[in-house]
């Protein structure tokens, strides 16, 4: 890992990436907040959640397509000044009447940043030997986590103190930084294509992500194993999802609790998630990765119910805490039931599958959340969702180990629909 930081392409790329995180985390905790406060509406809140879930569904299958026809670098470039002006645009909201505009900086924000990440990830290759790719893309993994450690509370304390301006210059400013370092970046030009190939590539790649989204979910219903695990992630997002419009209020309006908690709150969970990450890795192994499944998401959920019923801070902060070891368990399980038991023809379109069903998912979950939160209550709708959770990892524990008794002919079955 120490020879990939001594190579000062790669180095100037990771700051830049670290930088920009920790901004965009700051932001993710300031804009809910900031809503909430100002109209006391979960279903205003839900609207900001759904502005970072719609640009993934609609803009992820072609932002790849500019990431490997452009230059990477402009790309990179381009999109952090476009979003350090974007904020600037936050500093014009002083009253609701402006409200919709902070809908807007953050739709035109995460719909950017689409296009960014690809092109990073893509870059990498450019920037260090084959040899050194895993230790780079593991410091990439570590920015993530920084990122979410060191964002929430900056982001928290700032809209608390100097309000939803302080924080819009802080991620202008991060993004601003970002631009410069990838700038000082030396790696080969590309040039662009006409306007018109790139056109009909974009068109091209959302006619071809549709028809693999039905490949993918074609093999999915012919796959009892794969079906199965596709029913329980599809019901955990949703209720994981129905979490996103509510955590600020909850903190703001149940716990009574300011802004800056908000982001420690989270910053300790995030840290629960990095340990609980190095635990898995060391005791996963001695489990069945359908009991992780199931039992974790059990655990999730029965977790998420007494978490969201205190009227405290403490036990909030240490039922989230340990709520991270069973999450963290019961996504690795997952991943390794599906690369396992999954043909490698149809692995990436089944993945495909099951991100564009998610994504679709959660949109309408924080719909959910958000409308009958007003008229349910914030606590009730938070248990619902741990319910649901639970819900999910009951559907593992029925609907797994069924699926997982099949014949020999069923595997010729899936090979032969994969060749063909």
């Amino acid at each position: 890992m120490l020879a990939v930081l001594r190579q000062r392409n790669f180095v100037l790329l990771w700051l830049g990436g670290l930088v920009s995180l920790t901004g965009d985390r700051a932001m993710r905790i300031a804009l809910p907040v900031y809503v909430y406060q100002q109209t006391g509406s979960t279903l205003a809140t839900a609207g900001m959640a759904a502005t970072y879930y719609l640009p993934a569904v609609v803009l992820g299958s072609v932002a790849g397509v500019f990431a490997d026809r452009w230059d990477r670098r402009q790309i990179m470039i381009a999109t952090n000044l476009i979003q350090a002006t974007v904020m600037l645009l936050l500093l014009l909201v002083r009253s609701n009447g402006w409200l919709w505009l902070v809908y807007v900086v953050s739709l035109v924000d995460t719909s950017v940043a689409t296009f960014f990440q690809p092109a990073e990830s893509a870059i990498v290759p450019n920037l260090v030997d084959e040899e050194h790719l895993i230790p780079a893309n593991s410091l990439g993994s570590l920015n993530n986590t920084i990122a979410r450690i060191a964002g929430p509370p900056i982001g928290g304390t700032l809209i608390g103190l100097f309000g939803i301006g302080s924080v819009a210059i802080f991620n202008g400013a991060s993004f601003l930084i970002a631009a410069g370092l990838v700038a000082l970046i030396l790696a080969p030009s590309r040039s662009a294509p006409a306007a018109s190939e790139v056109a009909e590539v974009v068109v091209s790649s959302w006619v071809r992500v549709w028809r693999e989204w039905r490949a993918g979910l074609t093999f999915v219903r012919r796959d009892r194993l794969v079906v199965s695990l596709f029913i329980v992630l599809s019901v955990t997002s949703f209720g994981g999802a129905m979490i996103d419009p509510l955590f600020s209020p909850f903190v703001l309006s149940v716990l009574g609790r300011g802004p800056a908690t908000i982001g420690w709150i989270l910053t300790t969970f995030s840290i629960g998630g990095l340990l609980a990450g190095f635990l898995v890795g060391w005791f996963g192994s001695k489990v069945r990765p359908r009991q992780l499944v199931s039992f974790g998401t059990i655990l999730t959920g029965m977790l998420m119910v007494a978490m969201y019923n205190q009227k405290s801070l403490a036990p909030v902060v240490v039922l989230g805490f340990l709520m991270y070891l069973p999450v963290v368990a019961a996504g690795v399980g997952a991943d390794t039931m599906l690369q396992t038991g999954i043909p490698d023809a149809f692995r990436g379109r089944v993945y495909g599958a099951l991100s564009t069903t998610n994504g679709l998912l959660c949109l309408g979950s924080v719909g959910v959340s958000g409308v009958l939160s007003q008229y349910v209550g914030i606590v009730p709708m938070l248990t619902t969702a741990g319910c649901v959770t639970v819900l999910a990892g009951t559907l593992a524990l029925v609907l797994i180990p069924r699926a997982e008794r099949r014949d020999d002919s069923a595997h010729r079955d899936q090979a032969a629909v994969a060749h063909g």
